[in-house]
């Protein structure tokens, strides 16, 4: 159960496996790397539709979130089930795959997403992500996002990124309805290197949001 993953709504988050991107500050890596998902023990689809009809009338929503949810070809199925269940349903995405996302907007499959927004819409994108990365793909999802009543954007300000970066990613954005900074926790990465190199803090994510405020309806630190 979650307080906080859909805004405003008693939750429960389903966690899918597998990514395209390898951002080296990422805190889930057994959920990127393929050999350590295979450590895990992986419920079936069932599985988590009986846990949920076990909770209708207690949670509001579910949060499928990853990994990368739309790297799923059947997620439009699976949504479909738990929407028939009466939840409503966000779907934490890193923009990469417009089609799909496309797909659930118009069939009414999501009710929030939240869209990753890594870095600058340049090279850095790729330097971030440690991957190709179409930034067409991109621009399309946050596009298609936009179109949604209830939507997001967010950054995860990792020791890589710079105020710059963060104003070149809210130039793309402005004008959309929340955007957040998350703050860059030490600890557990991807990449152990960067376990303890520090970001930006809190009361520098403070001082920008403030420079950013009247580009957006929301917008906030995490």
């Amino acid at each position: 159960m979650s307080l906080i993953d859909y805004p405003g709504k008693i939750c429960a988050i389903v966690f899918t496996t597998g990514c395209n991107f390898r951002c080296n500050f990422c805190y889930n890596k057994e959920i990127v790397l393929p050999n350590l998902i295979k450590e895990h023990i992986n419920l079936s689809e069932e599985d988590i539709l009986e846990f949920l009809r076990s909770r209708v009338g207690k949670l509001e929503a579910v949060c499928i979130t990853g990994g990368e949810p739309t790297l799923h070809t059947d997620l439009k199925d699976f949504i479909k089930k738990i929407k028939d269940l009466g939840f409503l349903v966000k779907l934490d995405s890193n923009g990469t795959n417009p089609d799909m996302l496309k797909e659930l907007i118009d069939l009414k499959l999501v009710d929030y997403i939240a869209m990753d927004i890594k870095a600058p819409l340049n090279q850095k994108y790729m330097d971030i992500t440690g991957v190709k990365v179409d930034i067409e793909k991109i621009k399309r999802s946050i596009e298609l996002v936009k179109t949604l009543e209830n939507y997001e954007f967010r950054t995860t300000v990792a020791p890589m990124i710079r105020e710059e970066d963060i104003l070149d990613i809210v130039s793309v954005i402005s004008r959309a309805k929340k955007y957040f900074l998350q703050e860059f926790k030490t600890g557990y990465t991807l990449d152990e290197k960067c376990a303890n190199i520090k970001g930006l803090g809190k009361e520098e994510l403070e001082k920008i949001k403030e420079k950013i405020k009247d580009k957006f309806e929301t917008v906030g630190v995490r």
